[in-house]
């Protein structure tokens, strides 16, 4: 029992510090996007970025499995039972956010300074923004239901108080990582080379 529970804090352990250091360089990265400018034809980092906030989520999605084992003391068959439905709770909440956030951007893009405002677009948008709120509390409230039915009201109990200590870890987290990145010594940036132009014969 002794090795299982050493091997366990292990796992948390070394999660943890994969954590930090993606949080860390994502928080780099995004520092550095912001204070320079990206050269001419560049994109900015998206999907093949491996510490984007996506990959950052997962990670922590995965965090939060290995707690959940011993935070709500399930023994391996009922984690068994329980981990496809806290996966599928996952997915449901990363989907919504997803959404919503793709939704925002858009709305974002409609209505900025630079933009041609049409009315109809935007409606269309705040309409898609309402059904998706309406469809995302449906399915979440569907998948809360299913762990229910595989956890005891002690445990259900437990659960809530455990997302709610997750999300404060997390936080925790984002900001030992911002820590971490301020403390980092920057590379000064590389000056631009201008080029002369050829004397005439």
């Amino acid at each position: 029992m002794i090795p299982h529970t050493l091997s366990r804090h292990g796992r948390f352990a070394r999660l943890t510090s994969i954590l930090i250091m993606a949080l860390v360089i994502a928080a780099g990265a995004a520092t550095a996007q912001t204070q320079r400018p990206l050269p001419r034809g560049a994109r900015p980092a998206g999907r093949g970025d491996q510490s984007g906030p996506a990959d950052v989520q997962r990670l922590f999605d995965a965090y939060i499995v290995i707690r959940a084992q011993e935070a709500l003391k399930l023994d391996d068959d009922q984690f068994a039972q329980f981990l496809p439905k806290l996966t599928a709770l996952q997915q449901t909440r990363r989907r919504s956010e997803q959404a919503h956030n793709q939704l925002v951007a858009e709305l974002g893009r409609l209505t900025g300074p630079n933009a041609q405002f049409d009315e109809a677009q935007v409606r269309d948008r705040l309409k898609d923004l309402q059904d998706l709120g309406g469809r995302a509390a449906a399915e979440l409230r569907k998948a809360y239901d299913a762990i229910d039915l595989v956890l005891d009201v002690k445990r259900q109990a437990r659960f809530r108080v455990f997302e709610v200590q997750m999300e404060r870890r997390k936080l925790e987290l984002v900001q030992q990582a911002r820590r971490a990145d301020a403390a980092r010594p920057k590379e000064p940036a590389a000056p631009i080379k201008k080029t002369r132009k050829p004397l005439p014969e």
